[in-house]
């Protein structure tokens, strides 16, 4: 089964399961369609990461593709640029693009089909052309004020829902990744266009940067929630944040009430803010060893943050990053039990807006997650990688793989793991009764500020629970259902008898099938 936010993604990872390939053949492949067709959520020029279950060896694996900064970035020279506070957007927000090498890494360990097998689909797609949906038409019309020159060039004229585009300079780059490999990207022509083109507008990546990037294999971390392992990557994914907000629900001695009750609201939303409070003292570049895992998930350090909580009453918990996302989630799974949990993110949306020249590839601004205050934990340093906000996960039944879940949504994204964690646990749905029951997230009162007001799609809550969680002190509002800031949520559960359901999110054009 392959489930993704849009058709001819999950097409291509069928395409490659029928074709012999591993869930990791078919991930990699459903990624560089979407690296096409929603070129306005990630690309080319974003990281990736990833866990995946290898039957085999019965074991949960973990890579970080996240690329670090330029070595001529620094403090000093941001502000010599103009800058009070790290650009959110243009050349300075841009890190090295991690994506492509994540996508090469993946497949040498766990693939039996190339790299040039997985993007030639997603090439013959750019070239030829694809529908827009009112998802990608929508995106690219609200971004156009925050691209440069050469993306304006290509996406000013992309049109409306329903009519074809095409992007022939990011199908010549995909075409050189199918006949070079990674070293077309790293090393290669790619890479020294996009360093070109960066510096040119005022950025100080070299192609040498580029080149001497690779990702690792880490060890996923994880916690158990109700008897269930829930499994994510170490920071500097933010994915302990969720896993410290379940440990906080857990723990809480308090009345939770059915689904999307004010009860059950209140209790998610006041662990989630805790969790949150603690993101920037926890959720860093893991080459600086500021905290121990272990120790922010042990049973002790749950009970702090829970203490620090009433059930009566809304906490006001500060924590120090600006809010943003743009990504996509998906998930694959094949015959022989290898499930993979894959996103892959601009950031902000297009990211940057910053295109890498006649590549055709938007490169992120995972940038804009540095410090410039050098007694910050995430202070922007040369060679150094961000706190992340992607967090894909992994939920194990007796040490075996059972479900991959994620989503998109940038900071919400502990919000929406933890529902779809309780939802799957506490109230026993099916993967696709999730993905489609209504949803909250937390807005920031503002960059730098705690996480407050509480927006609830319209259909999943009434007057009544609205009035009750205003009582105990929660800005509430409510959004049209189905909304995209609630995230793109993608599921796939195995059953006992080793066959596969899925979860497609309606809020995007996700579909969910299999060979």
């Amino acid at each position: 089964m392959v489930v993704t936010p849009h058709p001819l993604a999950t097409a291509a990872g069928v395409d490659a399961l029928r074709a012999g390939g591993t869930a990791v053949d078919a991930a990699v492949a459903a990624n560089a369609m979407l690296a096409v067709v929603y070129c306005n959520a990630c690309g080319l020029g974003g990281d990736a990461f990833a866990l995946v279950w290898d039957p085999v060896e019965r074991r949960l694996r973990g890579f970080n593709g996240s690329g670090r900064s330029p070595s001529g970035l620094s403090i000093e020279a941001v502000r010599a640029a103009g800058h009070d506070a790290m650009p959110v957007r243009g050349p300075l927000s841009i890190t090295v693009p991690g994506g492509v090498d994540a996508w090469d890494q993946l497949l040498r360990r766990f693939g039996r089909r190339s790299l040039g097998d997985a993007v030639e689909p997603a090439a013959r797609v750019a070239e030829d052309g694809y529908r827009l949906t009112t998802v990608t038409a929508r995106s690219i019309a609200r971004s156009l004020p925050t691209f440069d020159a050469a993306a304006r060039a290509v996406f000013a004229d992309a049109g409306s829902a329903g009519e074809i585009f095409r992007q022939p300079m990011l199908g010549a780059s995909l075409r050189a990744i199918a006949e070079g490999g990674r070293d077309a990207f790293y090393g290669g022509p790619i890479g020294a266009e996009i360093a070109r083109a960066i510096r040119a507008g005022g950025g100080v990546m070299t192609a040498d940067d580029i080149a001497t990037h690779r990702g690792e294999w880490v060890d996923p971390i994880s916690t158990s929630y109700r008897g269930v392992e829930v499994a994510n990557l170490p920071p500097n994914s933010q994915g302990i944040t969720a896993l410290m907000a379940l440990n906080v629900l857990e723990a809480l001695d308090w009345p939770m009430g059915a689904a999307l009750s004010a009860d059950r609201i209140h209790a998610q939303v006041e662990a989630l803010k805790v969790a949150w409070s603690e993101r920037d003292r926890c959720v860093a570049e893991p080459d600086r060893a500021l905290d121990d895992v272990d120790q922010l998930l042990s049973a002790r350090h749950t009970a702090w943050l829970a203490s620090r909580l009433s059930p009566d009453r809304a906490q006001r918990l500060v924590p120090t990053n600006p809010p943003g996302g743009g990504t996509v989630y998906l998930c694959a799974a094949d015959a022989d039990g290898m499930m993979v949990s894959l996103i892959e993110s601009n950031y902000m949306g297009f990211g940057s807006g910053v295109m890498g020249g006649s590549t055709g590839i938007m490169l992120h601004n995972r940038g804009a997650l540095f410090s410039l205050d050098p007694a910050h934990r995430n202070a922007l340093a040369p060679r150094s990688r961000p706190l992340h906000t992607l967090m894909p996960g992994m939920l194990l039944r007796d040490g075996v793989a059972e479900v991959a879940l994620g989503s998109m949504g940038g900071d919400a994204q502990p919000h929406i793991m933890v529902q779809l964690v309780t939802g799957l646990v506490d109230d026993g749905l099916d993967p696709q009764a999730l993905v489609d029951r209504p949803r909250f997230i937390l807005e920031t009162e503002a960059a730098h500020q705690p996480l407050g007001p509480v927006r609830i799609e319209a259909d999943g809550v009434d007057a009544a629970t609205v009035d009750q969680l205003e009582a105990r002190g929660h800005e509430v509002a409510t959004v049209e259902p189905r909304a995209s800031l609630m995230g793109w949520s993608q599921i796939i559960r195995r059953r006992p008898d080793g066959s596969y359901e899925g979860g497609a999110d309606p809020r995007a054009d996700s579909l969910a099938a299999g060979p």
